[in-house]
């Protein structure tokens, strides 16, 4: 064997591993997680900054690993072929071909890829200051390249920014679903977070408390009994409203009321000079808004309207945080008796109960109905007022009345479907 052949032996398997190298390389780069590498920058590793940057160019970097592992390889298979030919003739063609697929595939593709997709983020650290630089000095090559290929083959392309945020929308909630740790309370986390995630898709209407179970004070009434009312009253918050219940005139924040109301006509002037006024919101405004609306404003309740300025209800802060961490049962609220079950096993309940409260309690999605009370889905379902023993059914829920009036339904019995 000359000395030419061993040393053609030596740099084939130079151009092997440096074949593994860009074939990991790329493997640990689609693979790596974009989360950890930012949070190791802001830990402090320089290296991660590297690959910070060949992320957010991603396509332009893989065009340079795929263009240099190809001329790797091609080279490889030349130069395998030369020395086999060399030693053996026309049948070392054959030799190098087998021998070179299987070099290829395994050392130069198989194992490399394996091991970086096991070990992304740490083969990504390693390997990102070489590629970059790789990168830059193959990017004028990769440029033409790219430009042919979008003359040729994509016309007309349309970045559709609404689709690019529902698929990184959906792969987050993949990333969610898939979260698991040791820690029992895993469960709990990924509940949290994916309620996050759905509190742009949810809007006030689905969340607020009726108009008809609002506690309010009628600004007319006599001091002594507002005074009455307020001592009466469980909330630290009070509508004040004139005419009717629905014309909201101010609220009151009963903390700010420091002072001694034994004085009854001073007592009026004090609590009226308290009253704030009202902050009406449009019925179609998603929890995420208004949560951003309450943490801007620095408010605590909105009132909810339809699109003619008519009162539907109100909304809390609470509302929107129980919507994420699930109920919050503090020191002044009433035992939970929402859906008290008879002997039978079966809920009783009143038609005005919150339709996706029921369903919560259930663990179960909540149904596509416009209504956000349990009696307005049973008169969609039923597009009537059913009278007393009718029943009606959705997909889990059969519903039977057991009072009713001639505009509303009172109480419901409630039974799930097997």
């Amino acid at each position: 064997m000359s000395l030419i052949t061993l040393f053609l032996i030596v740099f084939l398997f130079i151009l092997i591993i440096i074949s593994g190298f860009l074939s990991g390389s790329e493997t640990a780069l689609t693979a790596t997680s974009k989360p950890r590498i930012l949070f190791k920058y802001k830990k402090g590793d320089k290296r991660a900054n590297y690959v910070i940057k060949i992320l957010d160019n991603l396509d332009n970097v893989i065009s340079s690993l795929l263009l240099s592992n190809n001329l790797v390889n091609i080279l490889a298979s030349s130069l395998a072929t030369a020395v086999l030919y060399d030693l053996f003739g026309l049948s070392g063609i054959f030799y190098a071909t087998t021998l070179m697929t299987v070099i290829i595939v395994i050392f130069a593709e198989i194992l490399p890829k394996t091991y970086s997709l096991n070990k992304p983020t740490r083969t990504s650290l390693q390997i990102a200051p070489v590629i970059y630089y790789l990168s830059k000095i193959l990017y004028p090559i990769i440029f033409v390249i790219n430009l042919i290929v979008k003359k040729i083959f994509i016309k007309n392309v349309i970045k559709d920014t609404k689709f690019k945020d529902l698929q990184s929308e959906e792969e987050l909630q993949g990333v969610i679903d898939m979260y698991k740790t040791s820690n029992p309370d895993s469960e709990h986390e990924k509940d949290m977070l994916q309620s996050i995630l759905m509190l742009n898709d949810t809007t006030v209407e689905e969340v607020f408390t009726h108009r008809k179970n609002i506690y309010s004070i009628n600004s007319s009434l006599d001091i002594s009994e507002i005074i009455k009312r307020i001592n009466l009253s469980r909330f630290t918050r009070i509508p004040f409203w004139k005419e009717n219940p629905e014309n909201i005139i101010g609220l009151l924040n009963v903390r700010t009321l420091n002072v001694d109301l034994t004085n009854q006509e001073r007592s009026k002037e004090i609590i009226f000079e308290k009253i704030s006024k009202p902050w009406f919101i449009p019925e179609t405004t998603n929890l995420l808004e208004q949560l951003v609306a309450f943490k801007k404003r620095k408010e605590h309740i909105a009132f909810v309207v339809d699109e003619y300025g008519e009162l539907l209800g109100l909304i809390t802060l609470e509302d929107i945080i129980e919507e994420i961490v699930g109920e919050i049962v503090d020191e002044i609220d009433l035992p939970d008796d929402e859906f008290t079950k008879n002997k039978d096993g079966v809920i009783i309940t009143n038609g005005e109960k919150n339709l996706r409260d029921l369903y919560k309690n259930f663990d179960l999605d909540y149904p596509v109905s416009e209504a956000s009370t349990i009696s307005g889905h049973i008169l969609d379902i039923a597009k009537k007022i059913p009278l007393f023993g009718e029943s009606v059914s959705d997909d889990y829920f059969i519903y039977k009345i057991l009072s009713h009036s001639r505009k509303q339904i009172s109480k419901i019995e409630i039974k799930r479907i097997n």
